[in-house]
């Protein structure tokens, strides 16, 4: 095997063993997306100019953005996270700074805000004139979500609204930001959920608590876990080593070693018989049982063969699927669209998806045909109609 392919082939299998959407509940994950703590980016001395410099393409593979960047993130909002030596700015759409590059940390524009970072260490948000909308004031701070910023005072958490004014008080041990108009808090050791005005929806009286889905909400008691309904009440009790949410009408639920999935009165429609289940879109449920991968769907027929090493969730009705360490793709009734001929292959967006081919990181559509080259050395997923590459 040439050795650059076999080179990418390594990459991909470290890689993707801690990348796979919509993770198994067994395995160790945050309880939610906004609880992935912030990643405060290093002290300005820790940087040095990048040799190979970043710039954008468009979808047609055109580099319309120059790259002369040393570090990029992807568009949000019309703006990019760019980084200059040892400080970060946001570009336009043109590619030219909209926001000068003067701050030791810079994250995604999001509802409006961006949260930037000082060199004195302090977090405050720029809005898109790159006017400081809230001071820098705040040890850590999270972005604005459902019109509410997490924030921490002195080792307690609260909530910002888009003027600044601590609208909910900092008066809880933890919190995780907003998701769809919900954040879990804890007090005394117990967790709960509270609305964007602050009221209680569910009370701080579980071990953990997860945010609604389909009208319940996941909590966990005295070791298992059940789920709660909107008005508090516990619908489903306690009685499962491990659960997630609904989807579809249906939860995956751990009995001992096994997976299964119920139904919201809390029965098996499909008997626990799974080392691994999880949601994976499109009506289907991956599932796993010595080492290999399928899907099931909500009567528990298996419509994706358990024939793979490995199986990701479905974007746009195609998974990756790994089989003797190379990546293919298959649809949402098990038809294979290609053969493993892949070193990587990433989710689709708006039609196309990266994958690790001969020579380096190429776009595919969904019949597995390059449509964009492997011309970079590296490039990210596209946002907003630009994609980040690597010269």
């Amino acid at each position: 095997m040439n050795f650059k392919l076999y080179f990418l082939i390594l990459l991909a299998i470290s890689v993707l063993d801690g990348c796979r959407s919509d993770r198994p509940a067994d395995q160790a994950e945050p309880e939610t997306a906004s609880e992935t703590p912030a990643v405060l980016p290093p002290a300005e001395e820790d940087y040095e100019a990048s040799e190979f410099k970043w710039g954008y393409i468009n979808r047609a593979g055109d580099l319309v953005i120059p790259a002369r960047f040393d570090d990029v993130r992807p568009f949000s909002e019309r703006f990019a996270v760019v980084r200059l030596g040892g400080k970060w700015g946001f570009i336009g759409t043109n590619g030219e700074l909209a926001i000068p590059a003067i701050y030791k940390g810079a994250w995604s524009f999001s509802e409006g805000l961006a949260r930037v970072q000082s060199f004195e260490n302090k977090i405050g948000f720029v809005n898109y004139s790159g006017n400081v909308a809230i001071p820098l004031v705040w040890d850590d701070a999270e972005d604005f979500r459902s019109g509410r910023a997490k924030v921490r005072q002195e080792e307690r958490y609260g909530f910002l609204d888009r003027s600044g004014k601590l609208s909910i008080p900092a008066t809880f041990d933890y919190a995780t930001s907003f998701e769809n108009g919900m954040a879990k808090v804890q007090r005394n050791e117990k967790y709960g959920l509270i609305d964007t005005a602050g009221r209680f929806l569910v009370q701080t009286e579980y071990d953990a608590v997860w945010a609604f889905s389909e009208g319940l909400a996941r909590v966990r008691q005295n070791g298992k876990s059940g789920f709660v309904n909107a008005a508090g009440k516990m619908v489903i009790r306690p009685q499962f080593d491990s659960a997630q949410d609904f989807k579809e009408g249906f939860a995956p639920a751990q009995k001992g070693e096994k997976w299964g999935l119920i139904d919201k009165k809390g029965k098996f429609v499909v008997n626990p018989a799974y080392t691994q289940l999880w949601y994976a879109g499109e009506g289907r449920w991956c599932v796993e049982n010595n080492e290999k991968y399928g899907c099931i769907d909500a009567t528990g027929l298996l419509v994706v063969p358990m024939n793979f090493d490995q199986l990701y969730s479905f974007s746009e009705g195609v998974a990756p699927y790994m089989f003797q360490r190379l990546w293919g793709l298959v649809d949402k009734d098990g038809n294979i669209i290609t053969k493993p001929i892949f070193g990587l292959a990433w989710p689709f967006r708006d039609g196309i998806a990266r994958a690790a081919v001969y020579g380096g990181i190429a776009f595919i559509n969904k019949r597995g045909e390059v449509v964009i080259p492997p011309n970079y050395l590296d490039a990210r997923d596209f946002e907003e109609g630009f994609a980040p590459v690597q010269n």
